[in-house]
C-alpha cells in the first residue's frame, strides 16, 4: 500500500483568484498562499499601475487590475498571471456584485440598468474568466506542459437555489453560473485537458464585515438569514468557505469531484417567506 499523505500538493501551483481583493477573496488568497501556491489576485479595485503590482515582500503573490466584465481586461490579466507564474492550474471565479451593493426593489419596480450591471459581472465575467482559463489549458496541452491540479471553481450562492426576493437579478445570475454554465463545462473541460475539473462552491450568508453592517441596519436579518432556515443556526465563517475551496482545488483531496455544487451553507433549507408581523398584516386585510 502506498504511504498516505495529507498534503494538498499546492506548492508552487499557479492560482488565479478573481475578486481577490474583496472581503472573501482576500481570505481565499491568504489560504492558497499558506498552502504554498503562487497566487495572482485579479480585481477591479487593484490599482492600474502598468500591468501588475508585485509584492516585493512576497514573491508568490501579485495583484493585477482586472474588470472581469471586459474581454480585453480579462485576457490581459491572465497573460500577466501566466507570464509571472506559468500556466494557470487553478482558477477561482469569485468576482461578483453581491447583494450589499444592489438596490432592493419589488420586481415590478426593478431597474433594467442594475440587471445589466449584475449580469455583466456575475454571468459575463464568470463566462470570460472560465473561457480564458480553458484557453490556458489548451495552450499548456499544446506545449506539453503538465498541470497538477487543473480545475475551475465558480463561486455560486444559496440565492442561486432559493431565489432572492427584491433582488431577482442576483439570484438569476448565480443560477446561471451554477446551473447551465457548470453543466456545460462539466462535459467540455475534460476534453480540453485530461483530468481537468469544474465545480461550484455555493455559500450561505458569510460572516463578512459588510454582512454584519447589513444586520445592524436590519436586526431581523441575522435570524431570518442565518438561523430560521439553517440547521447549524449561524452564519458561515469566511474560513469555512476558503477551506472548502482549497480542498476542492486540490487533486490530492478531490480528484474525482467534478460538475458538482458544494453547498457551504450550514444546512440551509430555504428562505423565510413571511414574518409573523407580515402574516398579521395579511390577516387584517
Amino acid at each position: 500500500m502506498d504511504s498516505l499523505s495529507l498534503d494538498l500538493g499546492l506548492t508552487g501551483v499557479s492560482v488565479v483568484v478573481t475578486g481577490g481583493g474583496g472581503l472573501i477573496g482576500r481570505v481565499v488568497v491568504d489560504h492558497f498562499l499558506a498552502a504554498g501556491a503562487k497566487v495572482s489576485s485579479l480585481d477591479i479595485i487593484h490599482p492600474v499601475d502598468g500591468d501588475f503590482q508585485l509584492d516585493a515582500a512576497q514573491s508568490a503573490f501579485i495583484s493585477i487590475h482586472c474588470d472581469v466584465s471586459n474581454e480585453d481586461s480579462v485576457r490581459r490579466a491572465f497573460a500577466v498571471a501566466t507570464k509571472a507564474y506559468g500556466p494557470v492550474d487553478i482558477c477561482i471565479a469569485l468576482a461578483s456584485l453581491d447583494l450589499s451593493v444592489l438596490e432592493p426593489s419589488p420586481f415590478a419596480d426593478a431597474s433594467f440598468s442594475q440587471l445589466n450591471r449584475v449580469l455583466n459581472v456575475n454571468v459575463v465575467g464568470t463566462w470570460l474568466t472560465a473561457r480564458e482559463w480553458i484557453r490556458g489549458l489548451r495552450e499548456a496541452k499544446l506545449e506539453g506542459r503538465t498541470l497538477r491540479h487543473p480545475n475551475l471553481i465558480i463561486i455560486g450562492s444559496e440565492s442561486g437555489h432559493f431565489g432572492e426576493r427584491l433582488n431577482a437579478e442576483y439570484s438569476l445570475g448565480k443560477s446561471a453560473v451554477q446551473g447551465g454554465l457548470l453543466m456545460s463545462l462539466r462535459a467540455e473541460v475534460p476534453r480540453e485537458y485530461a483530468g481537468a475539473r469544474v465545480n461550484v462552491v455555493a455559500p450561505g450568508p458569510v460572516q463578512t464585515d459588510r454582512w454584519y453592517e447589513e444586520c445592524g441596519r436590519n436586526p431581523d436579518q441575522y435570524y431570518l438569514e442565518a438561523q430560521a432556515t439553517t440547521a447549524l443556526a449561524e452564519p458561515i465563517p469566511i474560513r469555512a468557505v476558503a477551506m472548502t475551496i482549497l480542498s476542492l482545488a486540490s487533486h490530492n483531496f478531490s480528484s474525482h469531484v467534478h460538475g458538482q455544487i458544494v453547498n457551504v451553507d450550514g444546512g440551509k433549507q430555504g428562505k423565510v417567506m413571511w414574518t409573523k408581523e407580515e402574516v398579521a398584516q395579511l390577516e387584517q386585510r
